[in-house]
């Protein structure tokens, strides 16, 4: 998370920021944070050769994991929550040698939050979606 932007108001969940960062999967994937605010989360991944499909452009389930692991970080700063419904859509091939994917929150309530995330192959819209995460009490 070196180069990853912390908007200051965030003061204080550093240690959160960690460990969401040290998920497995995303880890294994390349995901990595670029900018973390309250309501705005960007991410980016460069693309491997085994993150394309057979015709050479990058696999819808890798745009899919990008886009989860947004939601991840969008709705588990101040809570634990795990996503209950996502609804994306691909626009168009993913091409290029990376990714980048924007969370916007959409609404939060005490047991659910909605967000709109977008991921963007060469500055190009490549997908969008609605993803609903539900707060957990992990104990």
């Amino acid at each position: 998370m070196n180069d990853c932007e912390i908007d200051p108001s965030l003061e204080g969940v550093e240690e959160r920021l960690e460990e969401l960062y040290s998920a497995p999967f995303a880890r294994h994937m390349g995901i990595e944070p670029v900018y973390i605010s309250a309501d705005e989360v960007r991410m980016r991944m460069d693309l491997r050769p085994e993150h394309r499909n057979s015709l050479g452009v990058c696999h819808g389930s890798v745009i899919y994991a990008l886009a989860d692991h947004t939601l991840a970080f969008a709705s588990n700063i101040f809570r634990d929550a795990i996503g209950q419904s996502a609804n994306i859509i691909y626009h168009r091939p993913a091409v290029g040698d990376s990714l980048e994917s924007v969370s916007r929150k959409i609404n939060e309530s005490r047991s659910f939050g909605v967000y709109d995330i977008r991921v963007y192959s060469q500055g190009k819209l490549a997908a969008s979606g609605t993803f609903t995460a539900y707060a957990i009490n992990r104990s």
